[in-house]
């Protein structure tokens, strides 16, 4: 806007009315000033006067807003600026109701009867600038040419514009219509040129594409020559050199050869065989000499007198169990071969390795000579989804049957009878799908061990992390802002440097119960209109007139339909009262004291730049519902900036663990953890939002076992004076806690159990 004129501020009345807005607004919003003038002045106006203004509530007519200490405290600076140098405030605009004020770049609207105008500039849009220099004095002086060319008023120049740019206009649209002919001129031409070319490119397409399938044709032979002069070197005997390990007598001629078909994986058989047996021995020894000094290990991996066993070091990615020796073992083999596959070939006292070269043979599925219907998912299974044979996974196979049926040809390393063929039905040769360790499925999968077992927290519960546990938004500058505090208790940020170490046994420190309540509305809609009435002639504005716009509503029977707004109530506490003992109404009533909530609401939607109120509704309360309540449990997790109050004492914060992050260890005991190890059967364990694999989950069951071996040990000193231990009463004992909900073993309930199973 231009300036206008003149003003000065009274300043008052000025602070009379900010007064009258702060105080009386907030009893009495229907005589608030802004709702007054809103509609009454132009929209750039409003937008200056709503800047001014702090929002405070919601009335029928629109939002009550007062008068923004910090715009006050500014006009009142430049107010004392202006009265000391004599000088005004610059008039942007007035009209009866309002007055929009310039002083610097303060610009502020305030109520026209606080302003005093001293000088209200002429409109001379319309006087010529002879005239006004006329007027002036100045007739004579200044550029002639000016006079000359010139001689015409500000309107009457904005009139020449607006007709020489109606020409441009006319001139643009002709050249786009010239443009438009010429593109579609061209796609003509275009279009006739492709009708004229298009069958012989189409011929040369059909010729292209017959080369093409040639070429597919000879890659296919080509797979096939290699695949077949690459099996005759393996049957030779030309691509695996077998090493052996221990020697002495063969086993009978007549003896059948026992072949394993599955692959065993290094990390999850030594992981296994570690949990269940003790292991003393060099932790820089290399698998081939482990199987040399340990007779156990040879009878684990080839446990038949004459057989073969296929080994790979890891089925995807390696895993490393925590015992030192197995893991140095691993990283050895995974040094000098890699993710080969290995091939231990017994015979009696005989004991031979090779590997094959991991090139030519990859077997993701771990079985050599077919594939099964199922299989257990692993996390990187999840991720790339279900798979399907390829035909290097076929020829793989293929390898692999040409090595075997060399090595039982030759006869230099098994002795058989003459003529045996592993391809064809005989007594002396005998595929095992099986791994050589006795299945049980007594307890089920551990997955339905643990959600059976999984019974609600209570505060002192040990739990085993899954993963390591950092605010969701650890790695963002979030982090760091003050009232965010993710995963914590309270808004103060008190996690930012908190975390909870994967593997890390940890106590439930705190609970908090959450109950969520839903207040149901009923939808009618509501009928908008505006009424708009002309006012006064709004001075120095050449002709403009001031308007006022009325909005009126109207509530109708036609339903909508429900709306449902969710409260959420901590530990039964709703800002400060307890709930406890209430209905969901009860609960409503006291939401609606404390929040000053109306059984009936108006919802007036415009979209923006729009006079459309069709969506416009209004909400009769209808009735509240108990929905669930959701537990929060919390860890005390150390803050790597500890010890900061200089007091020689760690810093610790609640963070919030969820239950895939953890596993709860209140009701499983060793019996199941050493089910679940010998068994191998996971069965879809679920850790961080991903299903575990076998090997994955060994260093997590080991950690257990570990634990629960002490606690068991503990209760069995409960135990002993009043009962004798029996096999599996790990399985009895945690079973009766879980049935009673006791999380913890006393004396008393350690009587109360030998009452009920002394006798078993």
């Amino acid at each position: 806007m231009n300036v206008i004129g003149k003003a000065t501020l009274n300043w008052e009345k000025y602070t009379e009315y900010v007064q009258r807005e702060t105080i009386n607004v907030k009893k009495h919003p229907e005589d608030s000033w802004y709702l007054d003038i809103r509609y009454k002045v132009p929209h750039e106006v409003e937008s200056i006067v709503w800047s001014c203004m702090r929002k405070i509530g919601e009335f029928k007519n629109g939002p009550i807003a007062i008068p923004k200490k910090e715009i006050v405290e500014e006009i009142k600076k430049h107010q004392q600026y202006l009265t000391s140098m004599n000088l005004y405030w610059d008039l942007m605009f007035y009209n009866s109701d309002a007055a929009e004020i310039r002083s610097g770049e303060l610009v502020v609207v305030v109520p026209s009867y606080v302003i005093e105008k001293v000088m209200e500039f002429e409109n001379v849009d319309d006087i010529p600038v002879n005239e006004l220099r006329y007027r002036i004095g100045a007739a004579d002086s200044g550029s002639h040419e000016v006079a000359q060319k010139y001689d015409l008023s500000r309107n009457q120049m904005k009139n020449k514009i607006s007709a020489t740019q109606e020409k441009i206009n006319k001139k643009q649209a002709e050249l786009e219509q010239l443009e438009k002919e010429k593109k579609e001129e061209l796609e003509r031409f275009r279009l006739e040129l492709e009708k004229k070319y298009q069958s012989k490119m189409d011929l040369m397409n059909e010729k292209q594409e017959e080369l093409k399938q040639q070429m597919e044709v000879l890659n296919r032979q080509m797979f096939l020559l290699n695949t077949e002069i690459y099996s005759i070197r393996c049957f030779m005997g030309e691509t695996v050199d077998f090493i052996p390990l221990t020697t002495g007598a063969y086993s009978k001629v007549t003896d059948p050869l026992v072949v394993y078909q599955k692959i065993r994986y290094l990390d999850e058989e030594l992981g296994k065989w570690i949990s269940i047996y003790d292991v003393e021995g060099d932790d820089t020894a290399l698998f081939e000499d482990m199987l040399k000094s340990r007779p156990d290990l040879r009878d684990m991996f080839v446990p038949g007198n004459k057989c073969i066993s296929l080994v790979r070091v890891a089925h995807n990615k390696i895993r490393y169990c925590e015992s030192k020796q197995i893991a140095n073992t691993l990283k050895k083999y995974y040094v000098y071969h890699a993710n080969k596959v290995g091939i231990l070939v017994r015979d009696g006292e005989n004991l031979w390795i090779g590997w094959t070269d991991q090139d030519r043979i990859d077997i993701p599925d771990g079985n050599v000579f077919y594939r099964p219907e199922t299989k257990e998912s692993s996390i990187e299974d999840s991720k790339g989804g279900q798979r399907t044979s390829t035909k290097e996974e076929t020829a793989s196979r293929y390898f692999i049957f040409s090595i075997l049926q060399g090595l039982i040809h030759n006869g230099k390393l098994l002795h058989l009878p003459e003529d045996v063929q592993i391809s064809k039905p005989n007594p002396y040769i005998v595929l095992s799908m099986a791994d050589g360790w006795l299945e049980d499925d007594r307890y089920g999968t551990f997955s339905s061990i643990v959600e059976r077992t999984s019974a609600p927290l209570q505060k002192g519960d040990m739990l085993l992390t899954t993963l390591s546990i950092k605010r969701d938004d650890a790695y963002s500058d979030k982090k760091y802002r003050a009232w965010d505090n993710d995963r914590g208790r309270g808004s103060y940020n008190r996690t930012y440097d908190a975390s909870i170490p994967n593997r890390s046994i940890e106590p439930v420190n705190l609970i908090d119960r959450e109950k969520i309540y839903e207040i149901i509305y009923k939808k009618y809609k509501l009928i908008v209109t505006e009424e708009s009435s002309e006012g006064k002639f709004i001075d120095g504005t050449n002709g403009a007139k001031s308007y006022t716009i009325t909005r009126h509503t109207q509530r109708t029977q036609e339903y909508l339909g429900l709306e449902r707004n969710e409260i959420h109530i901590t530990n039964d506490k709703l800002d400060g009262h307890s709930i406890k003992g209430m209905t969901p109404e009860e609960v409503y009533q006291l939401y609606k004291k404390r929040y000053y909530i109306q059984d009936v609401n108006e919802q007036v939607v415009q979209p923006a730049f729009s006079n459309n109120y069709d969506s416009s509704y209004y909400t009769v309360y209808d009735h509240t519902e108990y929905v669930r309540e959701i537990r929060h449990n919390y860890i005390s997790a150390q803050k790597s900036d500890t010890n900061f109050r200089g007091d020689g004492k760690d810093a610790y914060a609640n963070m919030e663990v969820f239950s895939d992050e953890y596993l709860n260890l209140t009701f499983l005991n060793s019996v199941y953890l050493l089910y679940a190890i010998q068994n191998r059967n996971i069965g879809g364990w679920v850790r961080g939002g991903q299903v575990v694999s076998y090997a994955d989950s060994i260093p997590y069951l080991n950690k257990a076992l570990e634990y629960i071996r002490k606690r068991e040990k503990d209760e069995a000193e409960l135990l002993k004076p009043y009962m004798d231990l029996y096999d599996d009463w790990q399985v009895d004992l945690s079973e009766w806690r879980l049935a009673h909900n006791y999380h913890r073993l006393t004396d008393t309930r350690a009587q109360k159990f030998a009452r009920e199973f002394k006798k078993k």
